[in-house]
């Protein structure tokens, strides 16, 4: 019975969300369960707490929708990830929007987990001298925070992934080797929930959109849905998206809208809205 009503909170996480769980992150979400249980039973002095009547619980409790949706989202990240895109919007993509622009574009982090990856493409586009309007969404709210105070570990940067852009991040190194960006740089970043799968807001006019290491939570139904929202609603003609580089191969022609294309520079695939230079 218990496994039964179990797999109707990841029913109901999957129909909230769109988010359909592996099995290593369903482990995560039935532990964080079996913790809630006794704390909500304190708390309601209630003699009986089960799956079940958690699952009610879930009914009429939208906040604790949103702490079982933060517990089963996954937000392991650090800059300058996958950073051979990242020498792509260097050597190409931020210079061409610049002249295009005037020397203003917008940059919006998708799924932005805690951060590390809308400050990265902050810190790059002002290494070179480019005023980015950026936005960070996420439907975890607990990381959005983590990105509005701006601290990080000293594991947020990587030895050999990332590492050939540390020096944009060095600045903000801490003497115990954590990073402690600004408040002038956390400020440029604006931050607000949003669940993928079902888009009340977008950003609008964007020329970079990044959504990557979430696509493979998905089905293909809504990776489409996704694609077209974002590329009808949100970007400006001749923008970009990028996914991660281990899910490109999961986004086949036909799933594409049809001003959309699929593009590659060496081993790195992205996409672009038809009806800008590209």
């Amino acid at each position: 019975m218990e496994d039964f009503e179990f797999q109707r909170i990841i029913q109901l996480i999957t129909k909230t969300t769109g988010i359909i769980p592996r099995d290593s992150h369903k482990t995560g979400i039935k532990n964080f369960i079996d913790k809630r249980i006794p704390e909500l039973q304190k708390e309601a002095k209630s003699s009986k707490e089960d799956f079940l009547s958690y699952y009610h619980y879930l009914q009429n409790h939208q906040e604790e929708v949103i702490n079982l949706i933060n517990s089963a989202t996954v937000n392991e990240t650090y800059f300058f990830r996958e950073e051979a895109q990242f020498k792509l919007l260097k050597e190409k993509i931020l210079p061409e929007l610049n002249l295009k622009n005037g020397g203003k574009i917008k940059i919006w982090s998708a799924a932005s987990s805690s951060g590390e990856e809308i400050f990265s493409l902050y810190l790059l586009a002002k290494s070179l001298g480019i005023e980015a309007e950026c936005t960070a969404t996420d439907i975890n709210t607990n990381v959005l925070e983590i990105c509005k105070n701006g601290s990080y570990k000293k594991n947020a940067i990587r030895t050999v992934d990332g590492a050939s852009f540390s020096n944009l991040l060095l600045p903000y190194q801490q003497k115990d080797e954590t990073f402690q960006l600004p408040q002038n740089i956390c400020d440029k970043i604006t931050r607000f929930q949003i669940n993928l799968a079902n888009m009340q807001e977008l950003p609008k006019n964007q020329d970079i959109v990044f959504i990557r290491n979430v696509f493979i939570y998905f089905s293909t139904e809504t990776r489409m849905k996704i694609l077209n929202r974002i590329s009808e609603e949100a970007l400006n003609d001749g923008g970009y998206i990028f996914v991660s580089m281990n899910e490109t191969a999961s986004i086949e022609k036909n799933m594409l809208p049809p001003n959309l294309e699929k593009l590659s520079n060496g081993n790195v695939f992205y996409f672009q809205k038809k009806g800008g230079e590209k």
